[in-house]
């Protein structure tokens, strides 16, 4: 039996926090020193954002109670379909327009993230991942490589604005209850 190391949560980047293992084009670019000032807040930002539009994306509704309003929800959610279906079509479209790097196994939690990689014990860098096939634009995100296992990189991530921290933690949350939810299907849990 062949067991996947990613899936092992014994990293120092997911002490304590919900996780989820996915893959995701991941791109390490190395730093001499952190990001400070103006540049965290304007990464702070932009994260906010990529993270409101994975959410939005992400979002599913349920079912109405009342049959009235249940025929305008209906219509609202073909309407929902189609947008979804456009919104699809052009994240694929971009996604072959840019040079994106192909999807790697990463596990990601609030903390940070394990990877395959090269990078040496204490190295800085942006890690930028891609969450979304229709967003185009990367989260992206200061870290440390704080553990090594084998060629599994760990990176914990610099801290954040506690409205981006709050969005990160609802994000993994999400995808992690979804994993959980997925595995219980399929497994008869």
């Amino acid at each position: 039996m062949t067991v996947n190391p990613l899936s092992l949560v014994a990293a120092t980047a997911l002490i304590g926090a919900p996780s989820y293992e996915s893959a995701l084009p991941l791109v390490w670019t190395p730093l001499s020193e952190l990001p400070g000032g103006l540049r965290r807040e304007q990464l702070n930002d932009d994260n906010l954002r990529v993270l409101a539009a994975v959410a939005l994306l992400d979002e599913t509704r349920g079912p109405t109670v009342n049959d009235e309003a249940g025929a305008i929800d209906a219509e609202i959610g073909r309407l929902n379909q189609k947008l979804n279906l456009v919104i699809d079509l052009l994240g694929f479209l971009i996604a072959q327009q840019s040079s994106t790097q192909p999807p790697a196994r990463v596990r990601l939690s609030w903390q940070g993230a394990v990877f395959v990689g090269t990078q040496a014990l204490g190295a800085s860098g942006f890690l930028s991942l891609n969450l979304h096939r229709s967003v185009p634009q990367s989260f992206v995100w200061p870290a440390r490589i704080s553990h090594i296992d084998g060629e599994e990189r760990h990176a914990r991530f610099a801290p954040f604005s506690d409205a981006l921290q709050t969005a990160l933690e609802r994000h993994v949350f999400l995808r992690h209850r979804r994993a959980i939810a997925g595995t219980r299907r399929s497994g008869g849990v």
